[in-house]
């Protein structure tokens, strides 16, 4: 009986170990106003982020991380209404930036309480929705996009933005809270191209096209192609069905085993 035991509670290890391999994305949302050269950061009710940071994007595609604010320090966690105030570098008026330095992307990217590295883009200034787009979406982990049909197109060039995100694997080895993001990439668009493909991150995370068009700057966006809507933590937590029923079933054995074991030791006490 107790090796039978034994091979039970190995099931039931096995078993709980199989089912915590797999995690989903969390939804962690912020806004940002700027007002001079302040620039405040708010995390949304009902959510919490991990070492936050703020960049915003240059021309070149490059993204500039943004200085703390005098007082403020990089918070381990920042819960749900709380803020942190950065430092503006730029104090050109709006109206005089050229048309695409008027849209200022920016990026917030932070991590998640399971140690998953996470970004959310955003603009001051965003541009309307496209009516023209290009066929964009995640194939063998890539991000595939078409070229614009070449006769009819009006979109002449676009920017690929994207936070580049892993998924959960970087939280199976020792967590590194380093922000490394990719610049954004510029394609013009040439006659006979073949299809661009680019490398986002294993996490295959939503992304956005910005099209400078011949009537101006549209924004695409790009559905991700990983699981988002519920926190990164493990599957089993998430009490499905299947969960219970597995669960039940291992109840019923053990239940079932208890009962083996109390007649096989009556049987052992009538005979002696």
């Amino acid at each position: 009986m107790m090796f039978r035991c034994s091979i039970f509670r190995s099931m039931m290890a096995c078993f709980i170990a199989l089912a915590s391999l797999n995690a989903h994305a969390g939804n962690i949302t912020f806004s940002m106003s700027l007002t001079g050269p302040r620039l405040t950061l708010s995390a949304q009710e009902g959510s919490s982020a991990f070492y936050p940071a703020v960049s915003r994007m240059l021309p070149d595609g490059s993204w500039q991380p943004l200085a703390l604010a005098p007082g403020f320090v990089t918070p381990a966690v920042m819960v749900g209404g709380s803020q942190l105030e950065f430092v503006w570098p730029d104090a050109r008026p709006l109206q005089s930036l050229p048309l695409f330095e008027r849209i200022q992307p920016m990026m917030v990217r932070f991590f998640d309480q399971a140690g998953v590295s996470l970004g959310q883009i955003s603009f001051f200034n965003q541009p309307p929705l496209a009516s023209e787009t290009l066929q964009a979406d995640y194939a063998a982990g890539q991000l595939v996009i078409t070229p614009p049909a070449e006769a009819s197109s009006t979109i002449l060039s676009s920017w690929l933005l994207w936070s580049q995100e892993e998924g959960v694997a970087p939280i199976r080895t020792p967590i590194k809270f380093d922000l490394k993001q990719p610049s954004a990439r510029h394609i013009v668009w040439r006659p006979g191209m073949e299809k661009l493909r680019v490398d986002t991150g294993a996490g295959q995370p939503s992304a956005m096209l910005l099209h400078d068009t011949t009537q101006g700057y549209v924004l695409q966006v790009i559905p991700s192609g990983g699981l988002q809507g519920r926190e990164q933590r493990s599957a089993w937590l998430d009490a499905s069905a299947w969960f219970y029923g597995a669960g039940s079933l291992a109840a019923s054995i053990a239940v079932l085993m208890l009962l083996l074991n109390f007649v096989r030791s009556r049987r052992k006490g009538v005979q002696a």
